[in-house]
């Protein structure tokens, strides 16, 4: 029997988010766009604990969820999807639906299986509709982003047995080729997964893929993989992965799908039927063994910085993971420094708990809260802008306050906005190495900083979180005195072109988001955040979830700035 079915979609709720943190999750991205996606830390999320953790798997429930843990920052998914034999269907349920189904698919009457609540018209293809309907509605450059989705693959129970283990399945009761997870993801993101094949070709000529009809924003860094010059002059590498910057700007490509664990119920599962969709188990993830210190603040063993190297070939922390556990409702602060000093490591965070018991579609602070503290670059509440000043209405619409950014020892390394004018050590990357750094000699203002960097190094801003790590213990080791010993260090990045707009590229750098960057007028007429710049470009695909938001603000808690807590691997 083929359970009916209804598709989810995307809803959005900018209320979770404000203006700061916006601007936050665009200017990470940006600086880490052309690092590798092996090497980019992205905070990950188990959606059992996350939306099922009540165990009731409900159709509206489970959309409003994955869309909120969307909307927050999460861009790495783990998924316990369930094949039911009996229903021909992959489940999110664990256990199969009875044979009697609703007809009506508006009717989400669900059934009680023993622990577990389940909607009949809940299954695989509700997540795929929400994955393809959020894809579309973020389509814009400035909030399009890369997702990494991981299935883990159970048998689910007999409806007539629901606390009981599933049975093993026979090889005629296995998933056909056509109800196989790759196929079914296929059918609805086929364009925008990037594929198994489609790695293993652009690896095997990077002239005609990762280097061909890029431009110097989509260009993968060299640096952070192996390449291979054969005779024919056709430059390869055996382990290189492409930056999202490519992936999404060239290719258009928004979703990478992996498998975890496979259940022995299941173990005859055809995964070769996977392989043009699905990268194989443990290929886009490495689990990482840390132990952290006594008081839970920081890792006492597994993170990748390592003072005696900067070497890549010593500090392979390539889709490195680990769980993040033990969160508890009155831990905040210490799992805020907990995640930073992840991040810091160069090591993604897995949340596979319930935070404070509740899911995310009910309580969605403990999720945004892990979200921001998850980041390795601003400190909280930054970037600050000149409005947050006593006698902002004088401050001129040219100003360079609070425009540059700038690395602040006294924050453990966080970024903070800075005025330009102020003079600087400059942070400068020696050798395109993404490990090794030095400051310069003088100091200067933002924009003189370009020129101040010795010989073999450039001006230049941590793009990731292990980057950053290096150049902060850079700046306490070279910090001696008491004039520097608590002073910030430029770094290159500003928004001197557009106010909340942060680019690379030194003070002359254009804002990549707003058309006709020479027309300096536009100071005055643009709308004051990038937040609200986003709600613009999305506002007519907003229109047809406005009938959620009297049921969502009903049952919001609005936010706060995440944890006051900042912290690195020291």
């Amino acid at each position: 029997m083929q359970l009916s079915s209804m598709s989810g979609s995307y809803t959005s709720d900018f209320s979770l988010l404000n203006s700061t943190f916006w601007v936050d999750l665009l200017s990470q991205r940006d600086v880490s766009s052309q690092v590798p996606i092996n090497y980019v830390t992205q905070p990950s999320i188990a959606l059992t604990a996350a939306c099922f953790g009540n165990n009731q798997y409900l159709r509206d429930a489970g959309s409003l969820c994955l869309s909120d843990l969307l909307t927050i920052g999460y861009r790495r998914f783990i998924i316990d999807v369930y094949w039911s034999h009996s229903n021909q269907q992959w489940l999110l349920c664990p256990v199969s639906i009875p044979s009697t189904p609703t007809t009506d698919e508006s009717d989400e009457s669900p059934y009680t299986l023993g622990n577990y609540t389940c909607s009949g018209l809940f299954d695989l293809t509700t997540i795929t509709d929400v994955l393809h309907s959020y894809i579309r509605f973020s389509s814009a450059d400035i909030d399009s982003t890369l997702l990494f989705v991981v299935f883990n693959v159970h048998a689910a129970a007999d409806s007539n047995n629901p606390d009981q283990p599933a049975p093993t399945l026979s090889s005629t009761e296995l998933p056909p080729q056509s109800h196989l997870l790759g196929e079914i993801a296929n059918k609805d993101l086929d364009a925008f997964i990037y594929t198994p094949p489609e790695l293993a070709k652009e690896r095997s000529n990077l002239n005609e893929s990762w280097y061909h009809g890029t431009s110097s924003r989509t260009s993968v860094l060299r640096e952070y993989f192996t390449t291979i010059t054969d005779a024919d002059n056709i430059l390869s590498t055996p382990d290189g992965w492409p930056c999202q910057a490519y992936l999404i700007n060239k290719l258009a490509k928004r979703l990478i799908l992996g498998r975890g664990s496979i259940d022995p119920q299941l173990q005859g599962y055809n995964v070769s039927g996977d392989e043009p969709y699905i990268f194989s188990a443990n290929y886009i993830e490495n689990v990482v063994d840390v132990s952290t210190t006594s008081d839970r603040n920081g890792l006492q063993s597994g993170c990748f910085y390592n003072p005696q190297t900067t070497s890549l070939k010593n500090i392979n922390s390539s889709w490195s993971l680990s769980t993040l556990d033990g969160i508890g409702p009155n831990t905040s602060s210490s799992a805020a420094l907990l995640l930073q000093n992840y991040t810091g490591c160069g090591i993604s965070p897995v949340i596979n708990q319930t935070l404070g018991g509740q899911t995310a579609n009910i309580e969605v602070d403990p999720y945004r809260n892990i979200s921001i503290s998850s980041m390795w670059s601003w400190a909280v509440g930054e970037p600050r802008n000149a409005s947050s000043l006593p006698g902002y209405e004088q401050i001129s619409a040219n100003n360079d306050v609070l425009r540059c950014a700038m690395l602040d020892p006294t924050s453990n390394g966080h970024w903070r906005a800075g005025n330009c004018s102020n003079a600087y050590r400059a942070a400068c990357r020696v050798d395109s190495n993404p490990y090794s750094w030095i400051l310069s000699d003088s100091k200067q203002s933002f924009s003189d900083s370009c020129n101040i960097c010795s010989s073999g190094s450039k001006f230049d801003v941590p793009r990731t979180g292990l980057e950053n790590t290096y150049l902060y213990h850079t700046v306490l080791s070279t910090s001696n005195d008491s004039t520097t010993v608590n002073e910030p260090v430029w770094i290159n990045l500003n928004s001197i072109n557009v106010q909340y707009c942060w680019v690379m590229g030194g003070a002359n750098a254009t804002c990549i988001y707003i058309g006709d960057a020479d027309n300096v007028g536009r100071r005055t007429i643009l709308v004051p955040t990038i937040a609200a710049i986003i709600i613009l470009v999305i506002t007519a695909s907003t229109i047809f979830v406005k009938c959620n938001s009297n049921r969502r603000i009903s049952r919001r808690k609005r936010v706060s700035q995440g944890w006051d807590y900042e912290g690195v691997p020291s």
